[in-house]
């Protein structure tokens, strides 16, 4: 009985509403105040609409207030369809600068996977690059040991470990060249007790300055000459440095090697004869 109380009483008040608004249309001075109303009520909604707009920019990006007010209708103030507002909320998301929301993390994430990037970059360069030519560089070492012979390969070692100046030069280069890292150290073998330790200080000593012209002798470890490679080749592109100049430097670096290995040689010769007789042990 109730309900049936209350749907009565709505249909009545329904009945009234539209018999208010016939009368209203039929009368030509109320319609035209009816719709200035309208038309009012509609702008009041339009402005707090952009508002709202421009309350979100800034709560978003607090330097963005430009950017929204950038967005006012050109007319000063004019409605704007909810279509439009949608999509300049979604023009200020899409051109909001996350890595200045977010900060230093946003940067120190950057350069973190950046660094790994770039290593990768580099691997992929070795792959496609100095990779295939080591091996080849490799074979073709092997295959000239073989073809000259191993006995002449070591007679000529046993000639160059007689005296000091070939034995810390002539003889760490061979073994380097011919046998590359490890295998070279067994040229050793062809020297006195109190020669070897000098001789092994000085190949070791060689392991690296041989990498810019022969770097298939000490393959495992490219990446100490490749590491410097990479950086004359960007300064090359650039201009900074003249074209071809990792040459001349991979020529400069052997030169300078040879001359370590001389030195490294007779002080290590003599600090072992020094301890051998300190601690009475005959070499």
């Amino acid at each position: 009985m109730l309900t049936m109380m209350i749907l009565a009483q709505g249909a009545a008040d329904l009945a009234a509403h539209g018999a208010v608004h016939a009368q209203a249309l039929a009368d030509p001075a109320l319609a035209a105040a009816l719709t200035d109303a309208a038309a009012h009520h509609g702008a009041t909604a339009a402005d707090a609409a952009h508002h709202g707009a421009t309350l979100l920019a800034q709560a978003t990006d607090p330097g963005a207030a430009g950017t929204a007010a950038a967005t006012a209708p050109a007319s000063g103030g004019g409605a704007i369809s909810a279509d439009e507002y949608a999509r300049r909320v979604q023009q200020l998301s899409a051109t909001g600068n996350q890595e200045e929301q977010l900060g230093w993390l946003a940067t120190i994430g950057r350069h973190f996977i950046g660094v790994f990037q770039k290593g990768g970059e580099v691997f992929l360069g070795f792959v496609t690059g100095i990779i295939p030519t080591l091996v080849v560089l490799m074979t073709a070492f092997y295959a000239l040991t073989g073809m000259i012979g191993e006995e002449r390969v070591h007679g000529l070692a046993q000639k160059a470990g007689r005296i000091a100046l070939t034995r810390y030069t002539v003889l760490p280069v061979l073994s380097m060249f011919f046998l590359t890292n490890p295998m070279a150290y067994t040229f050793g073998t062809f020297l006195e007790e109190k020669h070897k330790p000098a001789f092994y200080d000085s190949a070791v000593s060689f392991c690296h300055p041989i990498l810019g012209l022969f770097p298939h002798a000490n393959a495992g470890e490219y990446f100490v000459w490749g590491g410097v490679l990479v950086a004359l080749l960007e300064l090359e592109n650039r201009g900074v440095i003249p074209a071809g100049y990792h040459i001349n430097l991979a020529i400069y670096y052997f030169i300078v090697g040879v001359v370590a290995i001389l030195l490294r040689g007779i002080v290590t010769e003599r600090v072992t004869r020094f301890l051998a007789a300190r601690e009475g042990v005959t070499l």
